[in-house]
C-alpha cells in the first residue's frame, strides 16, 4: 500500500491522457449518478474542440489504452476546462466520496496538484496490485483569483508539460476527506532576453515558467457535467 498526503479519493482518479500527439492529465468526477472525465480544454485545440473523439488513458506503464468519449465544454469560451463522458456511460475508476467544491479553500493555504509530466509514464511506481502508473504529487500554495473571471485561480507553484488537466486538491478545515478544488490549465509564462558571453541581449527572448500556476474552479466542469443531464 502506497502511502501519501494526498488521499485515494483523489490519487486513484487521476490517469494520463494522450490525443492527438500531445500529454496532458485527466481525473474522473462523479454528477447525478454518471461518472465524466475532466482535463484542459487545450488539449484538443489541435482538432479544433471536437465533439466526439477516441482518447488514450494510461492504464499500464507507457500504455495508453484508447476510449471513445463525448465532449463538452464551457459556455464561456475563457474557462480551458473540457469534460468527457465515456461512450456507454462506463466507469475507468471507483466511485469516491471527495466533494468538488473550493468553497473552504482560504487565500494562503497549502494545496496538492496532481498529473503526469511529459517523458515520465514508462518509470513510474504503479498502484498496488494494478500495473497503473501512480501520478506526480506537487504541492502550491492558494495566492488568488482574477477578478475578471472569478472561476480562474492563480496558485504559487510549479508546472510541468504534462499537467494540464490534473485536479488540484486541498483538506477543508470541516471535513477529513480532501476536496478537489481546480483543474490545472497551464503555467504563467515571463520573456527573459538571450544573451551572449558578455551578457549582452542578442535581441532573442525565450519563455520561462514564472512558478505561477492557472487553474479553473471545478465548478466550471460540474456545471458542464449537469448539462448531460438535463431534458
Amino acid at each position: 500500500m502506497v502511502q501519501s498526503k494526498v488521499q485515494p479519493e483523489i490519487l486513484n482518479r487521476v490517469f494520463g491522457l494522450y490525443y492527438n500527439g500531445r500529454v496532458g492529465t485527466a481525473f474522473t468526477m462523479e454528477c447525478k449518478g454518471s461518472q465524466f472525465l475532466v482535463t484542459a480544454k487545450h488539449m484538443f485545440r489541435r482538432s479544433a474542440f471536437p465533439e466526439s473523439t477516441t482518447i488514450g488513458l494510461l492504464t499500464e506503464e507507457g500504455k495508453y489504452t484508447p476510449y471513445e468519449v463525448e465532449i463538452k465544454y464551457p459556455k464561456n469560451q475563457q474557462v480551458d476546462i473540457a469534460v468527457m463522458k465515456l461512450k456507454d456511460n462506463q466507469y475507468i475508476s471507483k466511485e469516491y466520496s471527495n466533494p468538488n467544491t473550493s468553497k473552504e479553500l482560504a487565500l494562503g493555504q497549502d494545496v496538492f496538484y496532481l498529473g503526469f509530466p511529459s517523458g515520465y509514464d514508462k518509470v513510474l511506481m504503479p498502484f498496488s496490485g494494478t500495473k497503473r502508473p501512480i501520478p506526480f504529487i506537487k504541492k502550491a500554495c492558494f495566492s488568488g483569483r482574477f477578478n475578471n473571471l472569478h472561476t480562474r485561480m492563480i496558485f504559487d507553484g510549479y508546472v510541468n508539460e504534462g499537467f494540464s488537466g490534473g485536479p488540484v486538491c486541498y483538506k477543508p478545515d470541516s471535513s477529513e476527506i480532501m476536496s478537489i478544488a481546480a483543474v490545472v490549465a497551464h503555467y504563467y509564462p515571463e520573456k527573459q532576453p538571450v544573451i551572449n558571453k558578455d551578457c549582452q541581449s542578442v535581441g532573442s527572448y525565450v519563455e520561462t515558467n514564472t512558478g505561477i500556476i492557472i487553474a479553473y474552479d471545478i465548478s466550471e466542469a460540474v456545471k458542464v457535467a449537469e448539462r448531460w443531464n438535463v431534458i
